[in-house]
């Protein structure tokens, strides 16, 4: 899944179809060469992984399709038995059963979220672990330990020493590791087991992989979540991301930000905030009177800012279906489509005056 070395992919086509049997095992560098490149044709990947951190363990079914599409069910211990953290790269959810809850989080967001973690928050990496393995492989010389049966397959054990760091241990202290062990099979090439050690020898983190399979054709609907009846869903909590301040329409056409080809008597731009794939907010003034116009990423699991009252239905250019509401001295227009939500604010304009803006965004 990651790229390989070119010395690595000259040493497999050099041995293609010459590596031995487990009793007269192959070098070192040609056992790496081929589990590096079995993890290159992985497309999806699934497993069920035990992983002991210190004192902390868990055990879970992991499905991946690809770095964005991830699936984890917690099946050890037991209080931690039906927990999912799940993601199709849009769109991210972690349910917990305990608790009824679901979160949730969608689009750029997702990178930028954190929460408590009914589980170890740590157990999230456990997908990267062979991507790490690939990556140190592919930089340093390993040697061979010899071979051992692990669930009844036949694996061969390597190890890296490095004199420094050769990577941060995928755990809550992010631990410096000096050495690890990888258990590859000596049949389908793929992670059995992988050891990592700290500097003193101390082991830092251990995972087991049970039944581990590529290329089977995962289905896209693994990746997705439907909240059970009854569960509660909140927004995941996420860390302030910084947009693209926009302080002239120059700056809005740099960024790609489309402009509404109508705008009322006198109302020029004043500012913006722009954060790519996620909101647009752009405001114009007239000098006394403010306009908004937002465009932000649909979340149904997001309450809008919407004026109170009760809204009335408008038809927009392309049967495009929209809500007009009239409060507090303001007026706001509000719709959804494409996949984004829109909403136009502004100082008592009038319900046709919104509309007129409105179709020229939506155009």
């Amino acid at each position: 899944m990651k790229p390989v070395a070119l010395a690595l992919l000259l040493v497999l086509a050099c041995t293609a179809g010459c590596l031995g049997t487990a009793a007269d095992p192959p070098p070192a560098d040609e056992i790496a060469a081929r589990f590096i490149a079995a993890e290159e044709r992985a497309e999806d990947f699934s497993a069920t992984v035990t992983v002991t951190a210190g004192s902390e363990n868990v055990t879970l079914r992991l499905l991946q399709k690809d770095p964005d599409s991830y699936r984890l069910e917690f099946l050890k211990p037991a209080d931690l038995a039906g927990t999912v953290a799940v993601s199709n790269g849009t769109r991210k959810w972690r349910y917990d059963p305990a608790t009824q809850t679901a979160l949730t989080v969608a689009g750029p967001y997702i990178k930028a979220s954190f929460s408590d973690p009914p589980y170890p928050g740590w157990a999230e990496e456990v997908r990267g672990y062979p991507g790490t393995v690939v990556e140190s492989l592919a930089e340093q010389n390993a040697s061979y330990r010899g071979s051992e049966t692990i669930g009844g397959r036949t694996a061969y054990v390597l190890e890296v020493t490095g004199e420094s760091r050769l990577f941060a241990a995928p755990t809550r202290y992010r631990g410096a590791v000096h050495r690890f062990r990888a258990w590859i099979d000596a049949e389908t090439w793929l992670l059995l087991d992988v050891e990592m050690y700290g500097r003193e020898g101390d082991l830092i983190l251990s995972a087991e992989y049970t039944d581990p399979s590529v290329n089977t054709g995962l289905s896209d609907d693994l990746f997705a979540f439907n909240p059970p009846t009854g569960v509660e869903v909140r927004p995941m909590p996420t860390a302030a991301i910084t947009p693209l301040f926009l302080s002239s329409i120059d700056d809005a056409w740099c960024y790609g930000v489309e402009m509404p080809s109508y705008l009322p008597e006198d109302y020029a731009f004043a500012d913006g905030a722009h954060l790519p794939g996620a909101y647009t907010i752009l405001w114009f003034t007239d000098g006394t009177g403010e306009l908004e116009i937002v465009e932000r990423l649909y979340d149904p699991y997001r309450e809008e800012k919407v004026l109170p009252g009760t809204p009335e239905a408008v038809t927009l250019g392309g049967d495009l279906q929209a809500e007009y509401v009239s409060a507090n001295g303001r007026d706001q227009l509000y719709w959804s489509a494409g996949g984004y939500s829109y909403r136009i604010t502004g100082g008592m304009l009038g319900r046709d005056e919104l509309v007129r803006i409105a179709e020229s965004v939506a155009a």
